[in-house]
């Protein structure tokens, strides 16, 4: 059955996050700089990409109950603060920042545009709250290309559920079988789009390596090699 529709992960695929959360670490240090009683922007990067862990915080460095108020924390206690703003200051600037500096993965939106200009609907599955997607997807500038943003957040399942699989389907309007997902996690993202009845490409270089998955991928653009195959079959 040929593919209809192409699926994304978000962090790690179309972004890339610890680009992002170093961009969005300098941004801090300049933002809060006359608040601060030194400016470290290497230190700042350090913090952030401890807690942030590539978006997969270790629970252990979770202090609060988000990614964004464990790192103000962090920086409120190891920074040396003249006029330290709140923890609610400093995480809501997380939220509100953090997207606005998202990195795009090599090729990313020429890969999109030619998925469109082939006719594929695109959607994005991703884990996290909607608005802080939506916030990421809007500072790469993609909103326009997909059809559905699906986030854990808006539909109360959690990749790799096949739930949050299965209700992308729906909405696009195909079958699991006529779509293929791409992510960076083994088991959140192979392992959840495949159970979930999808065709599922590993984007490798951001975990360890995982030899039982089959097509695997390392740049944006091997897509449309393996889409060719699927619909050849």
């Amino acid at each position: 059955m040929p593919i209809q529709a192409v699926l994304f992960d978000l962090d790690n695929t179309l972004t890339h996050r610890d680009l992002t959360a170093q961009a969005y670490s300098r941004y801090l240090a300049e933002y809060y700089a006359p608040a601060l009683a030194q400016v470290e922007p290497d230190k700042i990067i350090e913090i952030v990409r401890r807690i942030d862990n590539g978006g997969y915080p270790k629970k252990e460095l979770l202090t609060h109950g988000s990614i964004g108020a464990s790192a103000a924390y962090a920086l409120l206690q190891e920074l040396s603060w003249l006029n330290p703003p709140s923890i609610d200051e400093l995480a809501q600037f997380w939220f509100s920042q953090f997207g606005r500096f998202a990195v795009e993965m090599p090729a990313a939106e020429q890969v999109l545009t030619q998925l469109k200009d082939e006719g594929y609907q695109l959607a994005i599955v991703s884990n996290g709250g909607h608005d802080t997607r939506l916030n990421t997807i809007r500072g790469l500038g993609i909103e326009p290309y997909f059809d559905e943003i699906i986030s854990s957040g808006l539909v109360g399942f959690n990749k790799p559920q096949p739930e949050i699989f299965q209700i992308t389907a729906e909405r696009l309007g195909v079958q699991p079988t006529q779509c293929l997902y791409i992510g960076d996690h083994p088991i959140n993202d192979v392992q959840g789009a495949t159970e979930a009845g999808m065709h599922a490409l590993w984007m490798q270089g951001f975990h360890a390596d995982a030899e039982h998955i089959q097509y695997k991928i390392q740049q944006l653009p091997e897509i449309f090699a393996h889409l060719q195959l699927l619909n050849q079959a």
